[in-house]
């Protein structure tokens, strides 16, 4: 299968392909395993990663073993592995400002994190957005964009006026009138991270969610779409009126309790499940109509692996979302929010990190990188390129593969179940390809954005060895 020319420079000394030298994981894996499982828990790890000799799109692992990476480490690797312009700056001195010590940043930040708020964070801000909190995780970007959901709405049921004596003698037994009884709607499927606010919200899988308290928050469908879509369109239009008269009805039955709506793009966890623009578009009037505020959950699909910065600026919304959380592929957590979204008091949202000032200071060379090797462009080339391999692979082997879909490389195709899933990830393992799995059934593909055309030719042609 021939790849056309990427548009993003090669990285000088990447590997040629995936090579293998033993099984995955491999001994020096298993015995790392051993020592590690002493002391924490190891079984979730693929295999242990030489990070020194990892390169570009290939990952190297203490067994010597070369796998072509479309997981990214959950999403979260934007230039692939050492990348030229990363290793320079750190030997250039850019990061000493900021190497020496980790600060807390809401206390004394050095001058140089006002210009990183200013000319990197803001630079890339979704258009409507004027304020940016930053903390260190998605889960903690979620987390704080609920809480700052919930302040607006108490403010607004105090008039605007000042927390009286009684509020706050209240708050401290935690028995505030009308407080507690705040809710948030969040869709089946979806996934906004581990603390308990964004657990409560999480609804993809139940071991994330067993023996763990959780606020009593309603919950709607996500109508995810059928693939293809022109051989479901009606079936898809029902499923997302169904989703939104959920929503509603949501609404109806908890007036003036709503403080939010928690949606992602594309629930990447839950299964790689996407939903329309114009379902986006009508969630966008119908929460404006409320005054409940619209979050989108951008942490898996934000800084550019869709294509574009932020997913949702594919969809055309009416006016803006409220707020959107980030991280991953941001290096740093946090999320952004028009300006009535910031809490008018100080310390409302607060920790001691606030993010970390060296990842902020990487994510400047990053999206540097990105403009000048146009690697946006380069993402929705090559992403057009794999979605279309996966559809064909998908026609070849229908008993397979089946619903190819991707915006970008934020790509995934479907299994006939998880047993034959989860197969097909070890047999990809040991052919050198690092994927990852979504939902029940689904394989999902999270590259760099210097995944290139050549790159997915060499993904498909393993994903078609397993096929075979």
């Amino acid at each position: 299968m021939n790849a056309p020319s990427s548009i993003a420079p090669p990285i000088p000394g990447e590997p040629e392909r995936a090579s293998m030298r033993t099984a995955v994981p491999g001994p020096a894996s298993e015995a790392l395993r051993a020592r590690h499982g002493r002391y924490q828990d190891p079984r979730p790890i693929h295999f242990y990663q030489d990070a020194r000799r990892s390169l570009g799109n290939y990952m190297v692992d203490v067994d010597g073993n070369v796998l072509l990476d479309v997981y990214g480490h959950i999403a979260a690797v934007p230039l692939g592995y050492n990348h030229p312009d990363l290793l320079a700056a750190w030997r250039d001195g850019r990061f000493d400002w900021c190497a020496g010590y980790r600060s807390a940043l809401g206390v004394a930040p050095a001058p140089e994190w006002v210009d990183l708020v200013e000319r990197t964070l803001m630079r890339v801000a979704p258009k409507g957005h004027s304020r940016v909190f930053t903390f260190t995780t998605g889960a903690e970007a979620v987390e704080n964009a609920l809480k700052a959901a919930f302040i607006r709405l108490a403010r607004r049921r105090r008039g605007g006026a000042a927390p009286t004596d009684a509020d706050l003698a209240a708050a401290m037994l935690n028995r505030q009138p009308g407080v507690n009884a705040f809710k948030v709607i969040s869709f089946e499927g979806g996934f906004h991270g581990r603390s308990l606010g964004a657990l409560s919200a999480t609804r993809s899988k139940p071991i994330h969610k067993l023996d763990i308290p959780a606020f009593d928050w309603p919950v709607a469908p996500f109508p995810a779409s059928q693939f293809p879509l022109a051989a479901h369109a009606e079936q898809n239009r029902a499923a997302e009126a169904r989703s939104l008269e959920a929503v509603k009805a949501a609404l109806d039955a908890h007036p003036d309790e709503v403080a939010a709506v928690l949606v992602e793009p594309i629930q990447g966890e839950g299964g790689d499940r996407h939903a329309s623009p114009a379902f986006f578009q009508a969630l966008r009037r119908l929460t404006a109509e409320r005054g409940v505020a619209l979050i989108i959950d951008e942490v898996q699909t934000g800084g550019g692996g869709t294509g574009a910065i932020w997913a949702h600026e594919a969809w055309n919304l009416p006016e803006p979302p409220d707020m959107v959380t980030f991280s991953k592929k941001m290096q740093l957590g946090g999320f952004y929010c028009r300006e009535e979204l910031a809490p008018a008091e100080p310390l409302r949202i607060f920790n001691t990190w606030l993010g970390d000032p060296l990842r902020g200071a990487q994510l400047e060379v990053i999206l540097e990188v990105v403009e000048r090797d146009r690697l946006l462009e380069n993402t929705r080339a090559t992403g057009a390129r794999l979605l279309a391999g996966l559809e064909d692979l998908c026609r070849r082997y229908p008993g397979v593969l089946s619903g190819a879909r991707g915006v970008g490389t934020f790509a995934a195709v479907d299994f006939p179940d998880g047993a034959r899933r989860d197969a097909a990830l070890a047999a990809l393992r040991n052919r050198g390809l690092e994927v990852g799995g979504s939902g029940d059934r689904a394989l999902r593909f999270r590259p760099a954005l210097v995944f290139g055309p050549r790159h997915a030719v060499e993904a498909l042609d393993l994903l078609e060895s397993v096929c075979r």
